[in-house]
């Protein structure tokens, strides 16, 4: 069958379009990358009860973050990695359920009163190096496993009300004494900003 200049046209945009979906999905598209994911009270399970995510990258194909508010248990993390240092392990985190026990990651930053945050993915690194590597620096956390979705996953959850997004100073991640309420006090603030709303 012959096909027409207009379909020939239509093929080739098709073409573009796809060719250039990776970049448009990686480069233009950042979705909630640099904010805090807020779980709702829909979630009564864990691992994602009453969590605060921090999403580090976020884009068409998939999103990955950490879970800044939940304890990790240091007894059974040192049944995995027996040579961790002794003493205060207040800056470990459970960063989620992928990886678990087998992967870390390091957020920290250098600037006290205005934090330049970074983070280490280097899945080489072990968690003793990486303790050892960021342990000069004024602010850091070290998660244990990361939380992850797939292409488009955490869009839906967000428009079903599984989550809900917050914009709060990032230097939130490195607290530890109020850490543990950061839920409770995150989804007032959702909640009062949803009534504020209404009342306009």
């Amino acid at each position: 069958m012959r096909k027409t200049p207009q379909i020939i046209r239509i093929y080739l945009l098709l073409a573009v379009f796809f060719v250039a979906l990776p970049t448009i999905g990686t480069k233009f598209y950042h979705g909630q990358t640099g904010r805090f994911m807020v779980a709702s009270e829909s979630i009564r399970y864990e691992p994602f009860r009453e969590s605060v995510i921090y999403i580090t990258h976020h884009n068409l194909f998939g999103a990955y973050g950490f879970v800044i508010n939940k304890p990790i248990d240091v007894e059974k993390l040192r049944e995995v990695y027996p040579d961790l240092p002794e003493g205060n392990l207040l800056n470990l985190k459970l960063g989620g359920p992928v990886g678990l026990y087998d992967e870390a990651f390091a957020i920290f930053s250098d600037h006290v009163n205005e934090p330049l945050i970074e983070w280490d993915e280097d899945k080489k690194l072990s968690l003793e190096q990486i303790l050892n590597k960021v342990k000069n620096y004024p602010q850091k956390v070290v998660f244990i496993g990361y939380s992850g979705w797939g292409p488009l996953q955490l869009e839906m959850e967000i428009i079903r009300g599984t989550w809900s997004t917050v914009e709060v100073p990032r230097d939130i991640i490195f607290e530890e004494n109020d850490i543990f309420n950061i839920w409770r006090e995150l989804k007032t603030l959702r909640t009062k900003d949803r009534y504020e709303d209404q009342k306009i």
